[in-house]
């Protein structure tokens, strides 16, 4: 059997070379064969290593082969026989190990090449030292180095605090949990180059224990309440929170001395919505009225609260309780000390309730049994009214009560601080309901604007009088006037407006208003239009201006209307005003204008005309075929329902509008939430 060797180099060369060797012959007398060529890796990592086969030749073969025509020995493909040194039917392996690293069990251990050695490459959580030194980055390995891992450990403290109220009847426990972060060695299979990173693993510390939680409570004199379950969770929680570890009891407030009507004072003032959207219209009695004798309420004293008790064990007292003070008027009678109001005279009962004071009086009624004429002259009364008659063209009934009117008004005023009914119909005529009305309310609207651009205007007066250039102008010695018209002129031409608009509202309605509405009128005039140098020219003035306008504004919007309404059966070109609401029961309205401060439901047709609501409009049909052009607008909160909307209705939310070119049923329209007009 010939003499046959495997050997292994960086190149086909090197390897026959190295085989020659062993061998102790020349190229000539040998045979080779390539077992694998070799080559490099990537970045020079895992590259393969060149095998070839060398086999020793007979006298014979090796004259035969130098007799043949010569070949590059390398492109040869010889049989080949084994000796003894390797197996004759195996395949040969080479060693697996040989130029590689590896983990196992937390260890590193390596098997470097002749001619090639492994690395290693240090990643997120461990510590690699090479003969005591820290490695960072890529290192060799080599059989000749000792190496040590270790593992990264991060630990955060735990923060913790316990918070007591004010009102000393909540403990929280305010914490965050501390954690440790550890890394583990992972197993890793050999390779020529291998990345040595750690499993995270995380784990919770606890912030506080119990004891620490217990010595603050009793720092902090905490002996009631406490809450074992919470504090347990606490202490074991993985993430920051609050908990409630003790809590007192509050006190049990008591109630006030409170009247308890006998009388129901909201007749005829709602209408019911039905499921099906559409609105109960069935008659009833407009106005409560009493009968002389009658009671009419009931005082009941106040119920005094129950204590409660702080963390600290200290009681806490609830607030104190207090009786009403009645205060009888006219027709009122208080019996049985006090406890009950009694009527002692017809009429209807008015009940005015500031703080806890009560006055309870009973509005006598007027009952005109004619009509309201040249004759009867106008008529206007503190109580209720009934007209049993028309109104006729050019008259006004007043009440500060509520109106009713059995029959027709045309061409005629109607106003009431309340309520007003007509069951007959209301043509060519004015109708206003309310504390308010339709003039106040417009005025209200102006004043709210003129109010928000007087503020920046005085704010801009401020600025410019600071000004050294303002100073040593001819303007600083010549007070605010000049300064005040080049404001509205050139940048409050909007105010201008808005004060025109309101002394021109307050020049319509001065016959109803109050006087202070025509006062503040005046004082706008002489600060904004007065060509004359006068006394409202000056800063101090103007800001007494502004706190007026500020004044009247809010105590006018916070007079309650809970029950004024308008009630109608028919309106044909007239304008109809209600602090609250307005209800057309019959036929319809048509050609008007009409303001609500609530609910405007009209029960058949609306035609012609412009009407707003403060909150919702339901209408049965609006508009017309002929396309007549009919407006229902409401704020940008408010809804819109109409069974069938004709051609020539236009709807109005907010700011967002739409026009009915062709009839449409079953609208009932309002805002998303994005501001989108939606059906």
């Amino acid at each position: 059997m010939n003499q046959s060797v495997l050997a292994k180099g960086k190149n086909i060369q090197e390897a026959i070379e190295l085989g020659l060797s062993i061998l102790g012959t020349d190229k000539e007398k040998v045979s080779i064969e390539i077992i694998e060529k070799g080559g490099k890796g990537f970045w020079k990592i895992g590259s393969k290593q060149a095998i070839v086969r060398l086999t020793k030749l007979d006298d014979q073969e090796t004259s035969s082969k130098q007799s043949s025509i010569k070949q590059d020995p390398l492109e040869q493909i010889i049989d080949s026989l084994e000796i003894e040194s390797f197996a004759s039917s195996e395949p040969i392996k080479e060693n697996s190990l040989e130029g590689k690293v590896w983990i196992k069990d937390g260890k590193l251990y390596c098997q470097p090449a002749s001619n090639k050695y492994p690395t290693v490459t240090v990643g997120k959580g461990i510590k690699l030292y090479k003969n005591g030194q820290l490695i960072t980055g890529t290192t060799i390995v080599t059989e000749m180095d000792e190496y040590k891992i270790q593992t990264d450990e991060v630990v955060t403290e735990g923060k913790w605090d316990i918070i007591l109220d004010s009102d000393k009847l909540h403990v929280l426990l305010q914490i965050e949990p501390g954690y440790r972060k550890t890394y583990k060695v992972k197993d890793i299979e050999p390779s020529e180059h291998i990345v040595l990173e750690g499993e995270e693993i995380v784990e919770t510390i606890p912030a506080v224990d119990y004891n620490q939680i217990l010595k603050k409570l009793e720092e902090l004199r905490v002996i009631h309440g406490f809450n074992h379950n919470e504090i347990i969770k606490a202490i074991h929680t993985d993430r920051p929170g609050k908990f409630t570890i003790a809590s007192g009891m509050k006190p049990k407030e008591g109630e006030n001395g409170k009247i308890e009507l006998l009388v129901d004072l909201n007749k005829g003032a709602k209408v019911k919505e039905k499921e099906d959207g559409t609105v109960d219209f069935r008659e009833k009695q407009e106005f409560p009225s009493v009968e002389k004798g009658q009671v009419i309420a009931i005082v009941h004293p106040p119920v005094p609260g129950i204590p409660g008790i702080t963390v600290t064990n200290e009681p806490l007292p609830p607030k104190p309780t207090y009786p009403l003070t009645i205060q009888p008027g006219k027709g009122i009678a208080l019996i049985e000390q006090g406890k009950k109001i009694l009527a002692t005279e017809t009429g209807r009962p008015l009940i005015e309730q500031r703080g806890l004071i009560v006055r309870v009086s009973i509005l006598p009624k007027l009952v005109h049994s004619h009509d309201v004429n040249l004759l009867s002259g106008n008529i206007r009364f503190k109580g209720d009214l009934d007209v049993l008659g028309n109104v006729e063209e050019g008259m006004v009934v007043e009440a500060d009560g509520n109106i009713l009117i059995q029959k027709n008004v045309y061409g005629a005023t109607i106003s009431s601080k309340n309520a007003i009914a007509v069951h007959g119909s209301f043509i060519k005529s004015t109708i206003s309901a309310g504390k308010q009305n339709i003039y106040s309310s417009e005025l209200i609207r102006l004043l709210t604007s003129i109010q928000e651009q007087m503020d920046q205007l005085i704010k801009s007066i401020y600025q410019v009088i600071k000004l050294p250039a303002y100073k040593m102008s001819d303007y600083s010695s010549k007070g605010l006037q000049p300064l005040i018209k080049i404001l509205l002129e050139k940048k409050f031409n909007n105010l201008l407006t808005l004060v025109k608009q309101y002394i021109a509202t307050c020049n319509n309605g001065s016959h109803i208003l109050e006087l202070e509405w025509l006062t503040i009128s005046e004082q706008l005039r002489l600060c904004f239009l007065s060509p004359a140098v006068n006394e409202y020219h000056t800063i101090e003035k103007i800001n007494q201006l502004m706190q007026k306008i500020t004044e009247l504004l809010e105590r006018k919007k916070n007079e309650q209307d809970d029950h004024c309404f308008v009630k109608l059966k028919y309106a044909q070109n007239s304008t109809i005003y209600s602090r609250g609401d307005i209800f057309i029961t019959g036929q319809g309205c048509f050609n008007s204008k009409v303001y609500a401060g609530g609910t405007i439901a009209i029960k058949n047709v609306l035609r012609g005309g412009e009407i707003f609501s403060e909150k919702e409009v339901m209408v049965r049909e609006s508009g017309s075929e002929s396309g007549v052009m009919t407006k229902i607008s409401v704020p940008s909160n408010g809804k819109i329902i109409i069974d069938h909307a004709n051609e020539g209705t236009i709807i109005e939310i907010g700011k967002m509008k739409h026009v009915f070119h062709e009839g449409k049923r079953n609208i009932i329209a309002k805002l998303d939430k994005n501001g989108n007009l939606v059906f």
